[in-house]
Formats: C-alpha cells, sequence, structure tokens
C-alpha cells in the first residue's frame, strides 16, 4: 500500500456538486425571507435577528445537526436574555458598559468553536447591550424582541430542514 506524504494540511472534504449548492442557496434565501417578511408583517424592531436565525440550521449539512443548532440557537438566546436582563437591571454606565462588552467578547472566543448554546448566552447579552449603549430602548421591549425574534426565525429554518431534507429513494416520503 502506498502512503501518501503528509503536507501538513488537514484533509479537506471536497465541495458538494452544484446542484447541492444551488439548493442549499435557494434554502437560505427562502428562510431569510420567509423570517424577514414575517417579523416586518408583524412590526418587530429587528427583523434581523429572525433572519439570522433561520439560517442557522444550515450553517452543518445533516438533519439532526442542523435541528441541533437551531434548538442551540433558541436555548442559548433564551439563557443570554436572562442574562442580558440581570446586566442591563444594574444600568451599568457607559465606561463599564464597554467594559463588559468586551469582557463578552473575548469569552465568546473562547467557546464559540465548542459548543454554540454556550457561545449564544455570550453573545446574546453583548448584543443587546451594545444596542441599550448606541440607541437606547425600553429593556423589556428589548428582550422580548430578541425572544420572539430567534425563536421565530430557528423554527422557520428548522421546519424547512425537514421539509427540504434529502430523502433517500426507497424511505418514506420519497
Amino acid at each position: 500500500m502506498r502512503r501518501l506524504p503528509h503536507t501538513g494540511r488537514p484533509h479537506l472534504p471536497s465541495p458538494p456538486p452544484p446542484h447541492r449548492r444551488r439548493l442549499h442557496a435557494v434554502r437560505c434565501l427562502v428562510v431569510v425571507a420567509l423570517a424577514g417578511g414575517l417579523m416586518t408583517a408583524l412590526g418587530t424592531e429587528h427583523a434581523y435577528w429572525a433572519m439570522v436565525s433561520a439560517v442557522v440550521p444550515f450553517a452543518r449539512p445533516g438533519l439532526r445537526t442542523q435541528l441541533t443548532r437551531g434548538a442551540h440557537r433558541i436555548l442559548g438566546t433564551l439563557a443570554g436574555v436572562a442574562l442580558a436582563a440581570l446586566l442591563l437591571a444594574l444600568s451599568p454606565p457607559a465606561l463599564v458598559t464597554v467594559l463588559l462588552i468586551g469582557v463578552l467578547q473575548g469569552l465568546t472566543e473562547r467557546v464559540v468553536t465548542r459548543h454554540y448554546a454556550a457561545a449564544l448566552v455570550l453573545i446574546t447579552p453583548l448584543a443587546l447591550l451594545a444596542i441599550q449603549l448606541a440607541h437606547p430602548e425600553p429593556v423589556g421591549d428589548l428582550l422580548a424582541s430578541r425572544l420572539l425574534e430567534t425563536v421565530a426565525g430557528a423554527a422557520i429554518g428548522m421546519a424547512a430542514a425537514v421539509l427540504t431534507r434529502e430523502r433517500r429513494p426507497g424511505t418514506v416520503g420519497a
């Protein structure tokens, strides 16, 4: 058996065929349009949160992984909103808010590659603190909006993952 020389680079999987890349792009476009359209129709302030959450399941292949990422988005955001509520209730001065944002960013960088939900626990208060610093709005409305739009977007993405999953020939529903 012939051994290949070690190049020092990790083995990268070959890219999916063009038809799968097109399908992926269409799925992402559709869920972004649905999530953004729904939140805009409901008159929410941050429709882009739903749009981002809708594509989260499609970051990785495989239905089980897609559903897990959607669930992580929801659960991590839920815990992050709770942490944000605590931090925002303290009404920190601008300098302390900037320092908190820096600490949250550093902690996020340490965990984001290991566990997506844990990263969301940190990213959520980071984003909400930054919004409050730049354009303050009623805290209760901000927290509720983050939850509603994240859950709606992730649910749309997860539903689309289930409805558009690749079915093998000979399986039920094929």
